[in-house]
């Protein structure tokens, strides 16, 4: 018999893994995902909430309690929740975080205004739309005059008299959250905690970031911005989760929570709170880490990842089971600086809003009409056409049983909003403009999944589509044939990928500090006293979590540039063990040979630039049990069917409609169909042909015009 062990109080508790149950949770825009998994069997059970304002932490116990009484367990049989949410990016989106100020260095206060002397690129042409303002006002962004020179060093004090008239402010607005970030505190953050420690002497109950513990990490404008994200955001996520904390007890579950994070990990609450912007991309995050381990537990290591949720569409790309990541992202045209999943984010999901602008396109979102009043065919007065009213005028969802049954959907509302917003102001009928629709979304998905791959250089027809979120099987298929590739994965349970696979997340931690010297310059021992300290708290974060050292994997890379460059290249240096002398030498030429497969040239004589140290900690989790069914090769039947309107057609057509559940492993079934489930539907196109395999995964095999399988 296995066991975990985790620190609870401390640390410990123990997770029994033949009788245990672990529990994912993916709070969305529109619904909340719960997921149930039994540890020795692998056994899953889901359901989904719909969201209410304000009632986040409501709809998880909700979700919760359903499972428990669906599987006739008790809460104390529970011993292990991940979390993911949208929380912290919702209060940034809809500017409803914490009161917050930022104090930095005197005459540098307005560095959120101007950012990079530029616009961004949507707006640079639209010289009458303003920028977002920035989270903090100009009135309590504070200078105060002390500096720490470009070597590290102090070059003048902390003025105590313009300190303290800062605090006084912060006291008399009654500000909820501060953000610090003085220039070169990546080097030296003296300052920073002298700061830290003023404010807590007179409110200590402030919510205080210091940009020297969230980004050690050079340029000021991101790193500042990170910092005063993070403050803005604390508070929000601080109150959420210890009022979730709260309710769990009260509802008899007192096994560990962890919070999913934007690397693709989870991690114990305290930790996260040291820096709450890592949560803020963490939603997408966790589909793209469930389909790295469920299709790659099938064979498939090289994947596009294609989630479409009640808001918006998330791309990215994994290659031989590892996510792209990226370290500076933007939210609201500010840039974060955190360690992240490359996910690519639009406004295209069930709830976007359809409109037509002022020379007769279609657009789709990136406005969304949320949960509350949602899509029209909710029923709860939304009256805008989105992308879930389409796809039900289409025929492609069962108004009866959607979302598992939680919303009834009112077909003749949608096909109102329809008429009204975009027939009757194109001159054209309901069919065409329901098709035009679709054909607009399919193009506009397509075009986001040639960003993360043509336009890298990569070819989108060596990879594999995995499509998942409610609506993105609806339109894989389409997406596919646009971009001509071969192979389409549909997980079980996709509508709550994200939630299965949060469930299953390990843990995992980034450190990262600045150095910014000419590699020539730089003295190894120096290097490894760095390592060694980031290791030193790397290891401390994972003991606190509980994760035994045999368990942990902990990893080094150098970030580089050319000396004048403005990007660098990141050089993985593995583990940090008695090779490691061995590895630092050889990351020049490893060096060179990325930056050319990156940038197709590379300069061997050129000197380098080492910018950063980065280390990258997991903490190792047993997964739950898979296992891998025999197959019996059969053709699927089905003796149910409705008319659907299939994309390209002008009318519908009697097409077959299979239940998922009844599929069984090896079956086969040919296109056009439709395969329902609770979560999701499946729409398979004429010429193409679906198998489920050994791991129940749907696999749509085609082959589109011109290509060759």
């Amino acid at each position: 018999m296995l066991f975990f062990i985790f620190l609870y109080s401390k640390g410990i508790v123990f997770m029994n893994k033949s009788n245990g149950y672990r529990i994912g949770v993916d709070v969305g825009g529109t619904f909340t995902d719960v997921i149930l998994i039994q540890n020795n069997t692998g056994n899953v059970s889901v359901t989904k909430i719909l969201n209410r304002d304000d009632k986040r932490a409501d709809a998880v116990i909700e979700g919760i309690d359903r499972l428990l009484l669906l599987k006739g367990i008790e809460a104390d049989q529970i011993n292990w929740i991940g979390h993911g949410t949208t929380i912290s990016t919702n209060a940034v989106i809809e500017r409803k975080g914490a009161k917050t100020a930022l104090i930095t260095n005197k005459n540098f206060r307005d560095i959120l205004e101007i950012g990079r002397f530029s616009r961004p690129p949507e707006l640079i042409y639209r010289t009458h739309v303003n920028k977002p303002s920035p989270l903090v006002p100009r009135y309590l962004r504070l200078g105060v005059s002390c500096r720490i020179n470009r070597d590290g060093k102090v070059s003048s004090s902390v003025d105590d008299g313009e300190l303290q008239n800062a605090i006084s402010l912060i006291k008399a607005e009654n500000v909820e959250s501060v953000a610090v970030c003085f220039l070169f505190s990546f080097l030296n953050p003296i300052h920073e905690n002298q700061v830290r420690i003023e404010l807590k002497n007179v409110l200590p109950h402030l919510e205080i970031v210091l940009s020297s513990e969230i980004n050690r990490e050079f340029r000021e404008y991101p790193r500042t911005s990170t910092t005063v994200f993070a403050a803005y955001v604390a508070p929000v996520l601080r109150r959420y989760i210890s009022g979730l904390r709260d309710k769990l007890r009260n509802n008899g579950v007192n096994c560990p929570l962890y919070i999913f994070q934007s690397n693709g990990g989870v991690a114990e609450p305290d930790i996260v709170m040291r820096n709450p912007a890592l949560t803020l991309l963490s939603g997408p995050a966790g589909a793209v880490i469930g389909a790295t381990q469920i299709c790659g537990q099938a064979g498939y290591k090289n994947l596009i990842t294609m989630d479409i949720g009640g808001t918006s569409l998330d791309v990215c790309l994994v290659q031989n089971s590892k996510a792209d990541l990226s370290t500076s992202r933007e939210i609201d045209k500010f840039p974060i600086s955190t360690p992240m999943l490359d996910v690519h984010t639009v406004g295209a999901g069930g709830g976007s809003i359809i409109r037509t602008d002022e020379v007769g396109r279609i657009k789709v979102g990136p406005e969304s009409m949320g949960a509350h009043p949602g899509p029209a065919c909710y029923g709860f007065g939304g009256d805008q056409p989105t992308l879930t009213d389409v796809n039900l005028l289409m025929g492609l969802l069962d108004p009866s049983s959607f979302a598992n049954g939680e919303v009834q959907l009112d077909e003749k509302r949608s096909e109102e909003v329809i008429r009204e917003k975009i027939s009757k102001p194109l001159g054209i009928d309901l069919y065409s403009a329901i098709v035009g629709i679709y054909r607009v979304v399919t193009n506009q998905i397509a075009e986001e999944i040639r960003t993360i791959t043509m336009e890298q250089g990569r070819d989108p027809r060596d990879y594999a589509l995995v499509a998942f979120g409610g609506g993105g099987p609806l339109h894989a298929a389409g997406v596919a044939r646009e971009l001509g590739i071969g192979k389409v994965i549909i997980p079980k349970y996709p509508g709550l990928f994200s939630a299965r696979g949060i469930a299953t997340a390990d843990f995992s931690h980034d450190y990262v500090r600045s150095i910014v010297q000419p590699l020539e310059e730089i003295k190894e021992k120096n290097i490894a006293s760095i390592f060694s300290e980031m290791i030193t708290h790397a290891n401390l974060d994972l003991e606190k979590e509980g994760i035994e050292s045999n368990r942990r994997d902990i990893s080094c890379s150098l970030d580089m540039r050319y000396i004048g460059q403005t990007t660098e290249v990141n050089v993985p240096l593995g583990k940090y063990d008695e090779d490691w002398k061995a590895k630092f030498d050889q990351a020049p030429s490893q060096f060179h040979k990325i930056h050319e497969q990156l940038y197709t040239y590379s300069v061997p004589n050129e000197p380098i630039e080492l910018v950063n140290i980065r280390v990258f900690s997991i903490g190792l989790l047993e997964k739950p049990s898979t296992r891998s069914i025999e197959s019996t090769s059969s053709i699927a039947s089905s003796k149910n069917s409705r008319l659907v309107l299939l994309p390209g057609e002008k009318t519908q057509i009697q097409v077959p409609v299979f239940k998922r559940e009844n599929l069984k492993i090896g079956s086969k079934l040919f296109g056009p169909a439709i395969v329902e489930e609770s979560s999701s539907s499946t729409l398979l196109l004429d010429e193409m042909e679906i198998i489920i395999d050994a791991y129940e995964n749907i696999i749509i095999n085609l082959a589109p015009s011109g290509i060759s399988l």
